[in-house]
């Protein structure tokens, strides 16, 4: 007969899950040529996509790509620009397969890698912690490029957390649009912790506690401060929250909670599917219409607005599963964040 493990067994094992999950779960790597041509077509116009590397305030590299028309094709000299902000164990590419949406309704598009992500330099991540950072610096980048004028934010989890702990701190954005976010880390802790691990109910609290010490250990991440609904009553802007009511990893709440204490005009649309479900296409068309309505200069109508049904996703340019990655999970079980 197998012997169950101990309970102090059970500890050491889920412990070990834990803190990886939060801040060193799988890297996503991949190849530059992943990212697709450097020049492409796209409704008869040219566009081209140029990486960058920029330093990070710890004096990391960051993989950065920004795409833009060809200047003879440019409806206007400044375009406003929309930042993707990536999940947990994702990359840039992630943001990339919705570029030609975005393209196509004349926004520009920058993507990167957080620390401790894809091809920019790290050995971790915080859940938003250092990423806030790192979106600073990104737009300080990007806002001395010629031509760009409004930039907003798109994330997703983690990125999305990210988004929420930055946005009222700079008013250099126009908008966000959050995709799963979660509302205090130490909140979702327990519930990961009751959903998914076996460690007792009664010994949660202690377990993260000692989580929290590993993690604080490792790259300074104090978990206590992840708390995006801290943060929510600052945010002025229009602020869109998209999530899935069957989330098994972030439950539907997490967002119910945030948008109500949103301080800026805002809007929760929920779909079927999981956390990493790919969203339907009403759900990417509502997205675009939003960016449309406070990045560009559009009537109520939101006249002459691309949407999916509008868009040949099957382009002149696009190769077979091009920018297409699979969502990876981690080794404890977690999906991502």
């Amino acid at each position: 007969m197998i012997k169950k493990p101990s309970i102090e067994e059970n500890i050491k094992i889920n412990y070990e899950t834990l803190w990886k999950a939060i801040i060193r779960p799988p890297r996503d790597e991949y190849f530059l040529d992943e990212l697709g041509p450097p020049t492409f077509k796209l409704l008869s116009k040219i566009y081209h996509r140029k990486d960058y590397t920029i330093l990070n305030e710890q004096g990391y590299k960051l993989k950065l790509s920004f795409i833009e028309p060809d200047p003879k094709f440019r409806p206007k000299e400044t375009m406003p620009v929309i930042i993707y902000l990536h999940a947990n164990s994702s990359c840039r590419i992630e943001g990339l397969e919705m570029k030609n949406i975005i393209l196509a309704n004349n926004i520009n598009l920058c993507v990167f890698d957080f620390a401790g992500s894809g091809q920019s330099e790290g050995e971790y991540i915080s859940l938003g912690y250092y990423e806030q950072s790192d979106t600073k610096v990104v737009i300080d980048f990007i806002e001395k490029l010629p031509g760009v004028g409004k930039i907003a934010l798109w994330g997703r989890s983690m990125g999305a957390a990210t988004a929420l702990l930055y946005a009222g701190l700079d008013k250099r954005i126009s908008c966000i649009c959050v995709d799963s976010p979660f509302a205090d880390f130490r909140r979702l802790a327990k519930e990961m912790c009751l959903n998914i691990s076996k460690i007792p109910g009664f010994l949660i609290e202690i377990a993260i506690s000692f989580i929290g010490k590993t993690v604080k250990n490792k790259n300074g991440t104090d978990i206590n401060k992840i708390k995006p609904i801290k943060c929510v009553p600052n945010i002025h802007i229009p602020g869109l929250f998209v999530h899935a009511e069957k989330d098994e990893l972030v439950p539907f709440q997490h967002s119910v909670d945030l948008c109500e204490l949103y301080d800026g005009e805002r809007k929760l649309l929920s779909c079927d599917g999981g956390h990493n479900s790919k969203r339907p296409k009403f759900i990417l068309n509502e997205i675009i219409k939003f960016f449309c309505k406070n990045l560009a200069f559009l009537n109520e109508d939101n006249e002459n607005i691309i949407v999916f049904n509008d868009l040949n996703d099957n382009n002149e340019n696009k190769k077979k599963d091009e920018n297409k990655k699979k969502i990876k999970r981690s080794d404890s079980g977690f999906d991502q964040l």
